[in-house]
């Protein structure tokens, strides 16, 4: 926790201001929280602990007078009913960056914006016993930074185009195109579509899940954007003889790095058996990718079908998006350089 140091209050790691007064929170001051609970001022009662709650002793009623008649007592004024608090979990989107912010802090703890000039905010207190309706049509685009951390938050609702033309974490971004992708929001959830961008839209894939792979399909591991081929039969000569070479055991395709948009570098045929890739161990090394892990995935076929499979990678294995595909609530994507959480 990082304590304010002009109103004493404690704030997330990662604020970046105070949700109490607004303040900008020093970014080397972060001190551990004591859990050490701190003395009453006026100490602690004899016989150590707190005893039980002692009634107060009734007042003896004070006698009537006899000489004149009771005073009527005025009339009480009508309860004033009070406006509805917020629900302690409530949150309300920062109409700056998007940030949740609890209902009853002043400012946003991401960007500093002051919640009081955005209006009361419409807050609905949850049923007992009934979980509050997500919003719909409504989602953003969370920023990991490279240590984990989250950043800006970028707002999505209805149809959403994303690129370098975009504010917020797109601009500086060389590797995004102008009109990278873009999110519309449908039944099912929603879906993200390449806009024939020149680096694509990755999404990670869950670990020890196959996921099917057709030929032309791309991924990436670490650095390295690896395509799907399929393999020729060999071509035979004029009077039907074939060309020698290396015996086929039964390839089920190949593998390909690829250094451009429609350049390759080396291939690598994939054995019934399939391949495994890495940066120690496997059929494929890439000693030099300090992205990839020691074992990273594996591509294998099963059922006249291509698999790809993250056997446990620390920084994931990621599919490209061919066309228009369907995003899970909390996927991961990878677009130009940047790595974002869909949330909706």
């Amino acid at each position: 926790m990082i304590e304010c140091p002009r109103c004493g209050k404690n704030n997330q790691p990662h604020y970046k201001f105070c949700l109490g007064c607004g303040a900008e929170l020093p970014r080397d001051s972060a001190q551990p929280k004591s859990f050490t609970a701190p003395t009453p001022p006026s100490g602690i009662p004899a016989g150590g602990g707190a005893g039980p709650a002692m009634a107060p002793t009734p007042a003896a009623p004070m006698p009537r007078p006899t000489s004149a008649p009771a005073a009527q007592p005025a009339p009480q004024p009508a309860p004033v009913a009070a406006a509805p608090a917020p629900a302690p979990d409530a949150k309300v989107p920062c109409p700056q960056c998007a940030n949740p912010v609890p209902a009853n802090f002043k400012f946003c703890g991401s960007c500093g914006f002051d919640m009081t000039k955005a209006g009361p905010p419409a807050v609905t207190a949850p049923v007992a016993g009934h979980a509050p309706a997500p919003s719909q049509g409504s989602g953003q685009l969370v920023l990991i930074r490279p240590d984990g951390t989250e950043g800006d938050r970028f707002p999505l609702s209805g149809t959403t185009t994303v690129g370098r033309d975009s504010n917020g974490p797109f601009a500086g971004d060389s590797y995004l195109s102008p009109q990278h992708a873009a999110f519309q929001f449908q039944a099912g959830g929603v879906s993200v579509t390449d806009l024939n961008s020149l680096n694509g839209v990755y999404i990670r894939i869950e670990h020890d899940v196959p996921t099917e792979l057709v030929p032309g399909s791309i991924f990436r591991i670490g650095q390295e954007i690896i395509r799907l081929d399929t393999m020729a039969a060999p071509r035979r000569g004029a009077d039907g003889a074939e060309i020698m070479g290396s015996a086929n055991p039964g390839f089920l395709g190949r593998i390909c790095l690829l250094i451009g948009r429609d350049t390759v570098g080396n291939c690598y045929p994939i054995p019934p058996t399939g391949l495994h890739l890495g940066r120690e161990r496997g059929d494929v090394i890439f000693p030099d990718d300090g992205y990839v892990s020691g074992l990273h995935c594996r591509v294998h076929g099963e059922g006249g079908r291509m698999f790809l499979t993250d056997v446990g990678s620390s920084n994931g294995t990621f599919v490209r998006v061919q066309g228009t595909a369907l995003v899970p609530r909390g996927a991961l994507l990878l677009m130009g350089q940047q790595l974002f959480r869909v949330e909706y």
